[in-house]
């Protein structure tokens, strides 16, 4: 019913303004179009599609060998990790959205390092080849043995050298010899450089979904 679905989102509306929020952000599956026209007509803006990258079978993965080596950061590394998610994102909902400031953008990935760090639930590895850092990954495991990529980039140092292929080989090397199961991660559908690799590791595509924003205006 639209009139009962529209008092619902008006109370909603009413907790978002009184709590001094100043940015929602959603999902919806893609197929719901209904949905997102309606959120459209309440302010909500849509940002981007993203897919699913999915290996659902790692124990017939064939692994690519690498000489890189994956370990779960140290407390010392956090800074550098922290630093180079604050410099490594540009595609994504929050830098791609004219009406959020960059800077606090960066921020947000840098304070995402620093919670998962300390989470219960998520750890942040870390791919390596020596003692330099080539990329990161922020983990999280289910008791199914599937692995989650919450967060992951190329240290933006090394940019430009086509290490992406080598680093997430080394990381999906190192789930199938932990026993995982499978591997699933999310991505901007207009980051097609990420496209084209996780195409190039045989990845599979789950559903899409569309991500939309409300953000309360300057006035």
């Amino acid at each position: 019913d639209k009139i009962l679905a529209q008092k619902d989102f008006d109370l909603f509306k009413t907790w978002v303004l009184e709590n001094s929020f100043k940015i929602v952000s959603c999902r919806l599956p893609h197929q719901e179009i209904g949905t997102s026209i309606f959120l459209e007509t309440n302010s909500f803006r849509f940002i981007e599609m993203v897919l699913h990258p999915i290996i659902a079978d790692l124990g017939t993965y064939e692994v690519v060998e690498t000489q890189m080596d994956v370990q779960k950061i140290s407390e010392s590394e956090l800074p550098e990790i922290v630093s180079m998610a604050e410099k490594s994102f540009g595609h994504e909902r929050y830098h791609v959205d004219p009406r959020i400031d960059t800077q606090l953008a960066n921020v947000r990935y840098g304070n995402w390092i620093r919670n998962s760090f300390y989470s219960t639930n998520q750890e942040i590895l870390k791919v390596q080849i020596g003692s330099k850092i080539c990329g990161f990954f922020v983990i999280e495991e289910s008791s199914s043995k599937g692995v989650y990529w919450h967060l992951n980039a190329v240290n933006p140092q090394l940019k430009g050298q086509k290490l992406g292929y080598n680093i997430w080989s080394a990381m999906i090397k190192y789930h199938k010899l932990s026993g995982m199961h499978s591997i699933r991660t999310t991505i901007a559908a207009r980051n097609t450089a990420v496209l084209n690799l996780y195409s190039k590791l045989n990845f599979r595509f789950d559903e899409p979904e569309m991500t939309f924003h409300w953000v309360k205006p300057d006035h």
